[in-house]
């Protein structure tokens, strides 16, 4: 049976999301996707797509995913046989949070330090052919906006971006980024979350794709460079992660509740209408905001005290925002990891291309939106000190 959506206590939905980019073929998730993955999702969801609303967009993916496949055969004929036998570095760093905590910010800046190994968007967009595409990357980059749709940060295919982006079309959407295309069957996505209830065969497809994808990424850097991977969706899957990497060092980024909320609906409102194969309801977009933070928190909270001593460090985006440099040395330090002063260098130059940045404003919190956030997310405010 499937998860069942949790009601709102009677309560009228206290946010509303406003239709838009419907004939948008830009900024999509599966724009990397390859034919057979594609058809195979297309055949499980058939019920679920407007066919005829979004025939542009269904269209656009399918032309691209030939497309997608024909480059595909070239990191084939070339890399087959080095992908194959690419032996993974064995102390990933993992980047944890929940979407809109700061993930990004840290991810970008530890990404400046060259002896990790780091995914960038055209990698995660095109996971089958970056490895000989990625050098004529301009030739696509009209398929992405040049800033982030939600909170208008850079972006461009250089841009550090989240390794489950390349799991999900290469496991033909085994991941909870698939509610971004299909919200309003977002309970069955569910279970990809930490893969304790899920299908075998779902579990192995994930992890094949996961692991097929870092072993592309070891043949473009080579396995002395550690492999710094951010994807907020990790955070429930400690327990696996350290079934595959025993080593892995793991850094967890915390922010308010409230901001975490008003960030993730102007997300949903921003950027998620550029995905969507059907159209959602306000309640179902509420409804994942909610269950995803519930999920990654409670997985977390659960799996963590896994972690070797040593190997965790929690911090807050309160600290990251307010010094940065003073935040990635005390990571650093904690991990005993060696900050070289190009290291420094590139780091201070990046802070100061940021430091007047104008970070989204929202509107006031509702009451009712208020009432709903703690009442759901009461336990992470109090695991981390915040003020209901």
């Amino acid at each position: 049976a499937l998860p069942r959506r949790r009601d709102l206590d009677g309560m009228a939905v206290p946010v509303h999301f406003e239709p838009k980019h419907q004939n948008s073929v830009k900024n999509n998730i599966l724009s990397g996707i390859t034919l057979l993955p594609w058809l195979k999702l297309l055949y499980r969801r058939r019920s679920n797509i407007e066919w005829g609303r979004y025939w542009i967009r269904l269209l656009f993916i399918t032309a691209l995913s030939i497309f997608n496949t024909f480059l595909s055969l070239f990191d084939w004929a070339l890399y087959g046989s080095a992908i194959r036998d690419a032996k993974l570095n064995d102390k990933p760093v993992f980047i944890l949070g929940h979407p809109r905590t700061g993930t990004t910010l840290l991810h970008n800046l530890i990404s400046l330090d060259d002896t990790f190994a780091v995914s960038n968007t055209f990698k995660v967009g095109f996971p089958s052919s970056f490895l000989t595409m990625e050098r004529f990357s301009f030739a696509l980059s009209g398929i992405i906006d040049k800033t982030r749709p939600m909170d208008n940060m850079a972006l461009s295919f250089e841009t550090p971006q989240e390794d489950e982006l390349a799991v999900n079309v290469l496991s033909a959407g085994i991941s909870p980024y698939m509610p971004l295309v299909f919200m309003r069957d977002e309970p069955s996505f569910r279970p990809y979350f930490t893969f304790k209830e899920a299908l075998d065969t779902d579990r192995t497809a994930w992890t094949d794709s996961f692991l097929f994808f870092l072993r592309k990424l070891t043949v473009r850097y080579g396995n002395t460079r550690r492999l710094l991977l951010k994807s907020p969706v990790h955070t429930a899957r400690v327990s696996l992660l350290l079934q595959l990497f025993p080593d892995a060092q793991f850094i967890y980024i915390h922010r308010n509740p409230y901001e975490v909320f008003q960030s993730a609906v102007h997300m949903a409102d921003a950027y998620y209408w550029y995905c969507y194969l059907s159209t959602p309801t306000d309640e179902q977009i509420l409804d994942f905001i909610l269950n995803q933070y519930e999920v990654l928190f409670e997985a977390y909270m659960a799996d963590r005290s896994l972690i070797p001593e040593g190997n965790l460090i929690e911090v807050s985006f309160a600290d990251l925002e307010a010094s940065p440099t003073a935040m990635i040395e005390r990571i650093y330090s904690h991990f005993g990891w060696a900050l070289t002063p190009s290291t420094r260098e590139r780091i201070a130059a990046h802070c100061g291309t940021i430091r007047n940045f104008k970070k989204n404003s929202f509107a006031k919190i509702s009451p009712e939106a208020r009432a709903i956030v703690a009442r759901r997310w009461r336990k992470s405010f109090e695991a981390f000190g915040y003020e209901i």
